[in-house]
């Protein structure tokens, strides 16, 4: 089998999500992790008066759940990605997973990005060429996966700078959904799992009523959030059951 891991973005927050994440010693990690590399902690970031005010406190909760999820599932569950896809500021932690960034490089550009919309100085497209700056700053590492990009949909492989470049014009430009289904489909990636908090990724990534547009025949979706680390962890792997036609065929 071969896995995507699709990472949402910022229209799957909700309140309580970091503490629905999956209940592993991987998981648990990522938070402690988090707790160090954020000024505060996290326990708070996520109630609903936090996300409705504060974007730093969505940007930071979306990364958090993203990276925690994923090495829930590689770490814990031996479900291993053939490759990644995030949707706007999903595609960081798709970044972490393909490690092009670290955890807390993450953090720290997640932070920034989030600053920087919050104050509202500049046009957004000013802002993914800060951005750029800041990621300019990060070292190029060799890919581990191929990585999805966002706004272009090309597939990226050994193109840290392209992958540098999709993060900083996220904040800008539209998700080319079509280009990334299309791109998915041709990578091979017969499971595609969406990680917390995200329950819709996945339909739209298949489009609206366009059934051209879907995953295609033969893939199955599943979302952590809706089935839980176990189930899905199954579905990826290519339970018994799911190979008998049980299970989501596509889950959004």
């Amino acid at each position: 089998m071969n896995v995507a891991f699709l990472f949402p973005g910022l229209g799957s927050l909700r309140a309580g999500m970091l503490h629905r994440l999956p209940d592993t010693a991987a998981s648990a990690t990522v938070l402690a992790e988090a707790e160090w590399g954020h000024p505060g902690g996290i326990a708070q970031l996520d109630t609903a008066e936090a996300l409705a005010e504060s974007e730093v406190a969505r940007h930071v909760s979306l990364l958090v759940a993203g990276v925690a999820g994923a090495r829930a599932l590689v770490e814990d569950e031996e479900v291993r990605p053939a490759v990644v896809a995030g949707h706007g500021l999903g595609s960081f932690a798709a970044a972490v997973v393909a490690e092009l960034l670290t955890f807390p490089e993450a953090l720290r550009a997640v932070r920034i990005r989030a600053e920087l919309l919050e104050r509202a100085e500049e046009p957004p497209h000013d802002i993914g060429i800060r951005m750029a700056q800041h990621l300019a700053t990060i070292p190029r590492r060799a890919h581990k996966l191929p990585y999805v990009a966002c706004t272009s949909g090309a597939c990226l492989h050994g193109d840290a700078n392209g992958v540098f470049d999709d993060l900083a014009r996220s904040v800008a430009l539209p998700v080319r959904w079509a280009e990334m289904t299309a791109v998915l489909r041709e990578t091979a990636a017969d499971r595609w799992v969406e990680l917390p908090p995200g329950r819709a990724l996945t339909a739209q990534l298949g489009g609206e009523g366009a059934d051209a547009a879907g995953p295609g025949p033969g893939v199955r979706v599943v979302s952590v959030e809706e089935w839980g680390i176990a189930e899905a962890a199954d579905l990826a792997r290519g339970a018994e059951g799911d190979a008998a036609g049980e299970g989501p065929a596509y889950v959004g």
